[in-house]
């Protein structure tokens, strides 16, 4: 598997160069280079991060029965079964009663509870029988499909079944061949926000209630096209890692001006760890990265102008309005974007501040400056309050048409109540986990979440983890060293933009003993490879050491995309023999990254 994409990359690699070498002369290439470049990081990204993310058909049909409400199965043969496999419905935590007879005379009983949602799960039997019972025994009972599997593993053949569970097997092409694995399954907190996408659809009561809803509504989009599927409910967030990457070469490109840089620092983002596990995984982190980086880069631009041009004046409109929608989305996602939309606040500030300082300077610019100072402070109340909360409210609207967002009081009513709710539980969550960690240890890589493992019966193992590319973190902590220092003393623009947008995401969490996962450093990741990307152009110790910057760039990035390759197997879960991870990705000075079990 290494060894295949280790050539596929490479061979996009090539072919990529050999583009741009063929086509740097054409007229196309000249006007569109930036374009042609983006597009080839995304093609490269899309290739590994499309590749398994998930199955494309899953159980759609939701058997539901109430307690006590037996449904009686017949298979072909009288058979020894080894494996009861069964895909749980929207709710989890419910239990059932699977009776087992050779001639329907003589019953022997397994009691079964369910584990999670949108899952296959499994029993190991020692059973041989013909005829099945399954009697739920608390409260309704909510299966998507069920196999038996024989000492052979082969799928028994329902041949005959009560009316009333025919929904429970008529999917049977679609029992996995494994008995646990992420193509088929939700894994981690799939668990909460499919789950939600789906309530939206069905109108059910909704469980994830703890994040404003965008982010499951987008979810229920893609679900609403394809179907309750891991490939439907992931598909979102790959597609905003995709649309990240070309936000991300904008906001470089505005920044250092170069081609080189831009693609230098969209390469080494798109190459980290994080991005990549984060935007498989269906929670809402990817499309929150995506919205974040969005109000920046047009906040950005937007300091870039003359304030005091006219034509300026009206481009720079075009970018708060697009500013502010992208704060309503982020805000709508996560609170998280709360931090973000005050760091475009300190960039707008600053940017009027300087405005200001050079209408002092020539008085004579007074009669037009005050005048647009406050036509401006009127339009952001309508881009970054009024737009924002619209974005909010609209949100909602799924979410009231389940009927379980206080029913008792008025839509507005239960966005309010919901928003005292979500920060009673942020405020006062106590729970623990055994993979989480603290900011500190975000900063230097050393705690990863681990999300998932298997052992199969071939001595071969699978895990997924989110942290990462040493490479790019542990790089990025001189890197911000370096950015702090420019921004205070040297005053650099463009160093007091990066240091302030990855302290925003940073230093709320400072304060915070509640549990934490290092997976809330992904907005930071954005800021810590454009941090890199300034450093290697701008630090004199390059000068100094005689070394020549784009070649050290370039040797970077080839650098990381080696981690990248090594470290694929335990960020995609791809099987691999234990004895790969312990020689290769076991570092002795990082014991703390548990990558198997």
């Amino acid at each position: 598997m290494l060894t295949f994409w280790l050539t596929t990359i490479s061979l996009l690699t090539c072919l990529a160069l050999l583009y741009i070498w063929q086509f740097q002369h054409t007229s196309f290439y000249k006007k569109h280079h930036h374009l042609v470049v983006c597009l080839m990081i995304m093609a490269i990204y899309g290739t590994y991060a499309f590749i398994n993310l998930g199955n494309f058909s899953s159980p759609q049909s939701l058997f539901i029965a109430e307690q006590a409400e037996s449904v009686q199965v017949e298979i072909l043969e009288t058979t020894p079964l080894s494996y009861l496999q069964f895909m749980t419905g929207p709710r989890n935590s419910e239990a059932f009663r699977i009776s087992f007879s050779e001639a329907g005379v003589y019953w022997t009983h397994q009691h079964v509870q369910t584990g999670e949602v949108f899952a296959w799960d499994y029993i190991t039997l020692s059973e041989t029988a013909r005829f099945i019972r399954l009697t739920p025994t608390t409260g309704r009972l909510h299966l998507l499909e069920m196999g038996f599997r024989d000492e052979q593993f082969e799928l028994a053949t329902v041949v005959n079944v009560d009316q009333s569970g025919a929904l429970l097997f008529d999917e049977q092409q679609l029992v996995p061949t494994q008995l646990r694995d992420v193509m088929h399954s939700a894994y981690f907190d799939e668990i909460y926000y499919p789950r939600a996408a789906y309530e939206f659809l069905h109108q059910m009561d909704v469980n994830e209630w703890t994040h404003p809803p965008l982010g499951k509504v987008i979810q229920s989009w893609s679900i609403s096209l394809f179907g309750m599927t891991p490939f439907a409910w992931r598909l979102p967030g790959v597609i905003a890692g995709l649309l990240t990457i070309p936000l991300l070469y904008a906001l470089a490109k505005a920044l250092f001006k170069e081609m080189f840089w831009a693609s230098f620092a969209t390469l080494i983002f798109a190459f980290d760890f994080m991005p990549f596990v984060q935007s498989r995984l269906a929670t809402l982190d990817s499309y929150m990265v995506l919205f974040i980086l969005g109000m920046f880069y047009f906040m950005y631009r937007y300091t870039q102008l003359d304030l005091l041009d006219e034509e300026q004046v009206k481009q720079g409109r075009l970018f708060l309005a697009l500013s502010g929608v992208f704060t309503g989305l982020a805000l709508a996602t996560k609170w998280s974007g709360f931090y973000g939309g005050l760091g475009i606040f300190i960039l707008f500030v600053f940017a009027w501040i300087k405005q200001t300082l050079r209408v002092k300077k020539n008085p004579a610019l007074r009669s037009t400056f005050y005048p647009r100072f406050w036509l401006t402070g009127a339009w952001c109340v309508c881009w970054f309050i009024l737009i924002p909360l619209v974005i909010y409210v609209l949100s909602y609207v799924p979410f009231e048409r389940t009927g379980y967002l206080y029913p008792e009081l008025s839509f507005l009513g239960g966005i309010i109540q919901n928003q005292r709710d979500m920060w009673h539980f942020h405020l006062h969550l106590d729970a623990t986990h055994p993979y989480s960690s603290y900011w500190w240890q975000w900063i230097i890589n050393w705690r990863p979440m681990f999300y998932f493992e298997n052992t199969l019966p071939n001595g071969l193992v699978q895990g997924i983890s989110s942290f990462g590319n040493p490479l790019v973190w542990w790089a990025g902590i001189p890197a911000a060293l370096y950015t702090s220092y420019r921004a205070l003393l040297r005053r650099d623009r463009i160093a007091c933009c990066l240091i302030l947008g990855y302290l925003v995401f940073l230093l709320p969490w400072l304060g915070f003993t509640r549990v934490a996962f290092i997976y809330y450093y992904y907005p930071n990741v954005v800021f810590l490879t454009l941090m890199i990307a300034y450093s290697i152009k701008e630090a004199s110790l390059f000068d100094w050491l005689k070394i020549n910057r784009q070649p050290f760039a370039a040797g970077f990035v080839v650098a990381t995309v080696f981690l990248f390759l090594l470290f694929y197997p335990v960020l995609a879960g791809v099987p691999v023999h234990p004895s790969y991870v312990e020689t290769f990705l076991r570092w002795p000075f990082m014991r703390g990254w548990v990558l198997i079990l």
